[in-house]
Order: structure tokens, then C-alpha cells, then sequence
């Protein structure tokens, strides 16, 4: 809880007011068994990122990245991605999930780096008119059921 203060601040710095978690939301968050707060420091303790993840039986979803205008380009969003994907592979998941603003290519082209790929578009997803886009990093396939056959 001691890092609250810098996260909301980081939440009001980083996205439009209709978008940002409430302080009340961010509480719950680093306190609930079912998601996880991680934040990017840099030089002396000053926070330059945090990182939102929900955790579910089979994979991760991005909830949000950001980082302080200060830090952009110094690698903190890269390090925070790198845990979740880390986290995610730690706990056998089968993918990464998260959901980025349709029209903000620069964002969507930093997580198709990482591997991430356009799944569908989520119409009015932020707000009438303001659509996202559902995108998917797949670690590995998850078994259907059913037999294999084979020789060993």
C-alpha cells in the first residue's frame, strides 16, 4: 500500500479521466488475491510505471501499463511487460490478454513486439465511439481433449 500515492498519480498522468482506475480501485487491487500490482522503479526509488494484471486459472490479462512522460524510451514499460510474461510463464499459462485503444497505432505496433496479436475489435469499448482492440499473446496451445495416437 505504501507505493499507492505514486500509482494514482501515475493513473491521473497517464490516462484520460475516463479511463483511470479510482483510488478506490487501485486499493482493491493490491489487495486482491486475483490480481497484482507491479511497478518500475528508477534511480533512487522514484516510480516511474506500474503494471495491473489480473490472474486467471490459464492466463494473464493485461490490465494496464503505464509510465511516467519522464521515463518514456528509458525502458520501464519493457521491464514491466517482461514480468508479466515472466509471471505468466512461471504459472504455465496458455496466453497473455489485454485490450489497447483501436486508434492508437504507436501503442498497439510497442505490443505486437512482444508478440501480441490483433484478435478483434471491441466496438464502443471505452465509450460510444471510442473502440479497442482485444489483443492476444499466445504461450502455448492448451490441450481440446480426446486421445493421440501414435507410436513412441
Amino acid at each position: 500500500m505504501g507505493d499507492l500515492p505514486a500509482i494514482e498519480v501515475i493513473e491521473k498522468s497517464c490516462f484520460p479521466a475516463d479511463r483511470r482506475s479510482s483510488l478506490r480501485a487501485l486499493r482493491y487491487s493490491l489487495k486482491s488475491p486475483a490480481q497484482s500490482v507491479w511497478v518500475a522503479v528508477a534511480g533512487q526509488r522514484e516510480i516511474a510505471g506500474a503494471m495491473i494484471l489480473y490472474h486467471h486459472p490459464r492466463s494473464i490479462r493485461i490490465f494496464s501499463i503505464a509510465v511516467l512522460s519522464a521515463f518514456r524510451g528509458a525502458g520501464a514499460g519493457r521491464r514491466l511487460m517482461e514480468q508479466a510474461l515472466t509471471l505468466a510463464r512461471r504459472a504455465d499459462c496458455t496466453a497473455v490478454t489485454l485490450e489497447a485503444d483501436q486508434h492508437d497505432r504507436r501503442l498497439t505496433s510497442w505490443y505486437e513486439k512482444f508478440g501480441f496479436r490483433i484478435k478483434k475489435t471491441l466496438s464502443d469499448y471505452h465509450s460510444p465511439g471510442a473502440h479497442a482492440v482485444h489483443m492476444r499473446l499466445t504461450l502455448k496451445t492448451a490441450l481440446k481433449g480426446g486421445r493421440v495416437r501414435g507410436r513412441s
